[in-house]
């Protein structure tokens, strides 16, 4: 049986009988036919194959391909929705409702992520063929990509259902009730405290302990856990296997750089949507959402002199394909057509920004300082100096919103901070989580909507 036969069976993987995405070249073929499960768990052909349709389902335009980045900027003050897409402006007028169809492709892409990594969890430890030290290492990169899709899901809906065993087939056992939140990150972070050991320090595009290690540095910062938050992110920057690139603009002009912690690869056998989405159709794009436009002031957010301005937003001179790009227009994403931009996942100017927040928060304001200064100094600004520890935390806040912006994290950097109803002018606190979609309360009697919807 080919890779490609046994990749087939993974679209079987998914929860409900969900489309599975596309796996790029370095992921192997996409599959066309359908196999028996256990065909696929017998051998390294097989094992390596499921291990790689997890990445897949990464990359669907439902997850990391599209919409979870984009609405957690479009949620909040950073992109306008100047499309025709309800859904979109549900989201952007943070008015969504149980059935939107975008929200309810976002929760099921992640959960396909889920249950493929929990297959794998299952199934490769008994194949006897493979050594002991290759089976620890695919079982890891599951534990790693399961530790990750859980989290992203507590990020837009709170308490969430922890699935922890896989299925196969549409029945009682995808009946899961929704696990606080707290509960969630401990099993994220005994995940990755199981994965870190087995990883391989380096393999692109995929699973690393320094993944890992930054990955439990930004759940440490979301439990507010700024001891380890901070020792987490002191571990990759002692590591010295990442810097900053001396210009921004090349951080997104350069795949797998060394600012790249982790990056998720597109190709043009698996297509990227992003730049579509940004650039409008004289670049090639349909130009739904804009970091110009109504209620987002992520423009104006820029200090005089910030070079990440025009390396994220076009001055009216950048050329795309020998055609200028417009004023205003998101410029991170640049290729409509064939879809290869690759999504930075995690890189190390963020780990310097959880450093920083973890410092200050404890106190270190000197160590804080020389963090975010790090930052700073790449973007062409001047060094920040003498502030005081509120002034310092919204510092790092306004910092880690024009660095990381279009990146996927603005909506959720508001939320967790407390900030999100203020800077939003958000009347009703329950709507700073998303709700859970319809389909999923009805199909399974064991969930709950949040409040308010």
């Amino acid at each position: 049986m080919t890779v490609r036969s046994k990749l087939a069976t993974l679209a079987m993987l998914g929860l409900l009988g969900l489309s599975a995405g596309s796996c790029s070249d370095f992921l192997e073929p996409t599959p066309q036919t359908s196999v028996d499960r256990n065909d696929v768990f017998t051998d390294l052909e097989g094992a390596r194959g499921a291990v790689i349709g997890i990445y897949g389902a990464l990359t669907s335009a439902n997850y990391l391909g599209l919409l979870y980045p984009v609405f957690a900027d479009l949620a909040a003050d950073n992109l306008a929705h100047i499309g025709t897409f309800p859904t979109y402006a549900q989201v952007k007028n943070r008015n969504i409702l149980t059935d939107n169809v975008n929200n309810q492709d976002i929760y099921f892409a992640i959960y396909r992520t889920i249950n493929r990594a929990n297959n794998v969890i299952a199934q490769v430890p008994s194949i006897t063929s493979i050594n002991e030290d290759q089976r620890n290492a695919f079982v890891a990169e599951a534990l790693f990509l399961r530790a990750y899709a859980h989290f992203d899901a507590t990020r837009y809906w709170g308490d969430v259902a922890l699935v922890l065993t896989p299925t196969s087939t549409p029945d009682a056992t995808l009946n899961v009730a929704r696990t606080p939140r707290a509960a969630v990150y401990e099993q994220v972070l005994a995940d990755l405290a199981a994965a870190e050991p087995a990883l391989p320090e380096v393999n692109v595009g995929r699973a690393t302990k320094s993944a890992a290690t930054a990955l439990r540095a930004r759940v440490e910062l979301y439990r507010q856990n700024w001891q380890a938050a901070a020792a987490a992110a002191d571990q990759i920057i002692a590591s010295n296997r990442f810097q900053l690139l001396p210009s921004y603009r090349t951080v997104f002009t350069t795949e797998n750089s060394a600012e790249s912690i982790w990056e998720i690869q597109f190709d043009a056998n698996t297509q990227s949507s992003l730049a579509f989405f940004f650039l409008p159709g004289t670049n090639g794009g349909r130009n739904e959402v804009s970091p110009t436009g109504p209620a987002s002031t992520l423009p104006t957010a820029y200090e005089a002199g910030d070079q990440r301005k025009d390396a994220s937003i076009s001055n009216g001179a950048f050329q795309l394909n020998s055609r200028t790009v417009a004023s205003g227009v998101g410029i991170k994403y640049t290729d409509p057509g064939t879809g290869t931009d690759n999504y930075r996942a995690i890189r190390f100017a963020e780990i310097l920004l959880i450093g920083a927040e973890a410092k200050a928060q404890l106190g270190d304001l000197t160590g804080s300082l020389t963090l975010l200064n790090r930052v700073r100094v790449r973007a062409g600004l001047a060094p920040r100096v003498a502030l005081s520890q509120t002034a310092l935390l919204d510092a790092i806040a306004q910092e880690r919103r024009v660095e990381l912006a279009m990146e996927g994290h603005r909506w959720f950097d508001l939320v967790r901070t407390g900030r999100a109803q203020s800077t939003l002018s958000i009347v009703d606190p329950n709507r700073v989580l998303f709700p859970i979609p319809f389909r999923e309360t009805v199909n399974n009697p064991n969930i709950t909507q949040n409040p308010g919807y």
